[in-house]
């Protein structure tokens, strides 16, 4: 599904003991909420 609707935020972590990790967060863009609106209100 290629429609841009959602992307991958990603964030680094830096750990106490001094590993870093990285975090990955989906979001829903602006045109993915206007998609999932539309949608789940039937227009």
């Amino acid at each position: 599904m290629d429609l841009k609707l959602f992307e991958i935020k990603e964030t680094t972590v830096s750990h106490a003991d001094g590993h870093i990790s990285v975090s990955k967060t989906p979001k829903v863009t602006g045109k993915g909420q206007q998609y999932f609106i539309n949608r789940y209100l039937g227009q």
